[in-house]
């Protein structure tokens, strides 16, 4: 079977480091109408969801306040800094996140599931 090289691709990394996750510039696009994240783990998987909310419906109050993260966006990144979600990650998937030193890890976009998806197993 014939398969073309798309640089359009839906891989990138998330790098994590002990106050905040950081996307690199491939996954950015996917963040562009976001105002805030849900982050959902399924520890059967080994993986960590990255829910996109918009504005509206973080505002809308159908959602716990508490469970949205908010992001910043660059032209080279997207960071999520939450040091108790990084502990929480840290915790779910027995993965130590350390001071001054970071891990990195596969990521991408499951259209599907309109969500990031980051394989905690490591890249």
């Amino acid at each position: 079977m014939l398969e073309f090289f798309d640089e359009d691709t839906k891989s990138g990394t998330a790098t994590m480091y002990d106050r905040h996750i950081l996307f690199n510039s491939k996954l950015i696009k996917y963040f562009n109408n976001a105002y805030r994240v849900r982050v959902g783990v399924d520890k059967e998987l080994n993986k960590a969801f990255i829910f996109m909310v918009s504005k509206d419906y973080a505002l809308s109050g159908e959602v716990n306040e508490t469970s949205l993260l908010p992001i910043s966006i660059s032209k080279s990144y997207v960071r999520i800094a939450s040091k108790n979600l990084i502990n929480y990650l840290s915790d779910s998937f027995d993965v130590p996140i350390v001071k001054n030193k970071s891990k990195q890890f596969k990521a991408y976009f499951d259209e599907s599931k309109k969500a990031i998806v980051v394989d905690m197993g490591g890249k």
